[in-house]
């Protein structure tokens, strides 16, 4: 019989037709050299997946080894794979420790040691894919909401990519902690995942929207008028020992979406503004400008977080890289 799956996931959205080989027997192999190498790469990804998918489950067994080196020991865990199923046509999938066949008492040669420190590492950043899977895990957003999602928050400057994973901006660890604060229901996780699911109910009639956003609405309402008189005492404008060279008064440090950065403290009357120079050794990178030779290299984002490099007399001289140059 055909194998049949069904959804695990509430989320996910089945209106499409799966994507397969019109013949399990159009091996990747043999029609490789009519495809180019991205056309190949993606055959291969989907007649690999169209037939493990109707293969049978691999067979593995978790094993522990010990092993006597006269006064020594040494424990190795991992799998023994008894049948592969599945696995004989997607082997890179299988990402655990994969043992060799051994026997009880048998003699095995010493090929190298290797003396190893491991220490204690924090969690690793989400990227794209990660962030993807948690928010899927924690039943928020739908796979149309997951890329607006990411990109909002690029947008608006509260992480930036850095290595492929996300980074939070000082901005971001502010909002955050804002919100944490003073909003503690509405960025639970579970506030949003039952948020979703209400909204699935009104789709599907068995829920009165009126009454579900009547629920919802007046309590945040009387929090919001609320909080909007204590949050605005928490953004206290610090002020300097610089005087404003235009009109004399202090220069205060403020914050924008973009981090701090110095303002006149005469403001609307005075619009002085200056980057801060903590902000300026930030984005310094030490580097003479290469095209004009007086300026120097600063790292500079575009609107959507991307890093880049431009020299900082701009506009007087307008080199830009996205690559880093190095000083010869």
């Amino acid at each position: 019989k055909i194998k049949q799956y069904k959804t695990k996931s509430k989320l996910a959205q089945e209106a499409h037709e799966a994507i397969r080989p019109t013949s399990c027997f159009q091996e990747p192999q043999k029609i490789k050299s009519y495809l180019n190498k991205d056309q190949y790469k993606l055959y291969n990804l989907i007649w690999q997946r169209a037939i493990s998918s109707q293969m049978k489950p691999a067979v593995l067994e978790t094993t522990s080894i010990n092993i006597k080196a006269k006064k020594y020991k040494f424990k190795t865990t991992g799998i023994l794979i008894k049948f592969d199923g599945w696995l004989k046509i997607y082997p890179e999938k299988q990402k655990e420790n994969i043992l060799p066949q051994l026997k009880v008492k048998q003699k095995l040669k010493l090929i190298e040691v290797e003396a190893n420190q491991h220490f204690t590492e924090p969690p690793a950043r989400y990227n794209d894919s990660s962030l993807v899977k948690i928010l899927e895990s924690l039943g928020i957003g739908r796979p149309s909401t997951y890329a607006p999602i990411i990109s909002t928050l690029q947008q608006r400057n509260y992480i930036q990519k850095e290595k492929k994973s996300f980074k939070p901006t000082e901005i971001g660890i502010l909002v955050n902690d804002l919100m944490n604060k003073h909003f503690p229901k509405i960025v639970d996780y579970n506030f949003t995942a039952k948020m979703e699911n209400e909204l699935d109910e009104i789709a599907q009639g068995k829920q009165n929207w009126q009454e579900m956003i009547k629920n919802f609405y007046f309590p945040f309402k009387k929090n919001l008028e609320k909080k909007e008189k204590e949050i605005a005492k928490t953004f206290v404008e610090k002020k300097t020992n610089e005087k404003c060279p235009l009109c004399g008064k202090p220069l205060v440090i403020k914050m924008s979406r973009y981090g701090k950065f110095l303002a006149c403290s005469g403001f609307p009357k005075c619009h002085f503004t200056k980057p801060l120079s903590e902000n300026k050794l930030k984005n310094s990178t030490g580097i003479k400008c290469p095209k004009c030779k007086k300026g120097e290299v600063v790292i500079r984002k575009t609107k959507k977080g991307r890093i880049f490099y431009g020299c900082s007399r701009y506009p007087e001289c307008d080199f830009v890289s996205w690559e880093k140059p190095e000083e010869k």
